[in-house]
Order: C-alpha cells, then sequence, then structure tokens
C-alpha cells in the first residue's frame, strides 16, 4: 500500500510520528455538538454585547444643555426673560423632556423650530402653557449660544 503525497510530493506525517520540538500538542479535537453549540453560543454573546454597547453609545448625549450663563442671558434678551426664568427653562427642559427621551443638543433646531417642537410634545409631557414658555425661551437663548460651557 502506498502512502499519498501532495503536489510537492511530501508526504504526511504519521500520526505516530514525534512531537516538533517546541510545538505542544492540542490533544484531540472534539466537535462534538456540544462543543459546536458553546462556540456558537460565545459567539452570539459577543455579537449581543457590541450590539448593546453601540445602541448605549448611540443614545448618549455627551454635550449636556448649557448652563444658563451671561452669553445664555443676552441670547434671551429679544424673548425679555430673565435668568430666573431661563433657569426654570433649564431645570423644566431636563427634568420633564428626559421622561419619554433622551434629550437632543439644543443647537440641534433653530431658535425658530424649538417653538413649535416643545408645543407639539407638551401634551405628550403634560406641560402647562408656563412650563412650556419656559423650556421654549430656554431652548431659543441656548440654541444661539456658541460659547461651551466649562
Amino acid at each position: 500500500m502506498s502512502v499519498p503525497t501532495c503536489s510537492r510530493g511530501w508526504r504526511p506525517r504519521p500520526l505516530s510520528a514525534k512531537p516538533v520540538a517546541g510545538v505542544a500538542d492540542p490533544g484531540p479535537r472534539s466537535s462534538t455538538p456540544a462543543t459546536i453549540f458553546a462556540h456558537c453560543n460565545r459567539y452570539a454573546a459577543q455579537i449581543v454585547s457590541v450590539t448593546i454597547i453601540l445602541l448605549i453609545v448611540s443614545c448618549a448625549n455627551f454635550a449636556p444643555p448649557p448652563e444658563v450663563s451671561p452669553a445664555l442671558i443676552a441670547n434671551a434678551r429679544p424673548d425679555h426673560v430673565d435668568a430666573e426664568q431661563l433657569q426654570n427653562g433649564h431645570r423644566l427642559f431636563v427634568s420633564r423632556c428626559l421622561e419619554c427621551h433622551t434629550l437632543p443638543p439644543v443647537t440641534e433646531y433653530s431658535r425658530d423650530e424649538w417653538p413649535y417642537l416643545v408645543s407639539r410634545m407638551s401634551n405628550r409631557a403634560n406641560l402647562s402653557a408656563s412650563d412650556q414658555e419656559a423650556i421654549t425661551v430656554y431652548l431659543r437663548a441656548a440654541s444661539s449660544t456658541t460659547t461651551i460651557p466649562p
């Protein structure tokens, strides 16, 4: 009986041959269904973990809404509001809007778009007219603020 050779004329090493120095014998490979299933579970767990991390990162808002500052107060002058009303608007924006969704960056919408957006969501948030006005004037002022708070 002849031993098959490869295209280069080499013969496969017999199983009883001595191991090569420095190379560990991995031992017999098990290909039982349990082993295959364990590898699939590990792979699936890695995919699920990466998916969850990506969802968290994509939903995260890395820039918190700006605090009331002199620049924000200056931007609110056209609306004739004071720092107290802006502070109230900031507090309501952070607490009430966050109940339903992540906070959008305040610069995502223009000064003129915020009133419509706030009024559209105010029914779902159960906002009073004064709360809606406070949030709107805060967002109008904050959307025009170009300085980043420390």
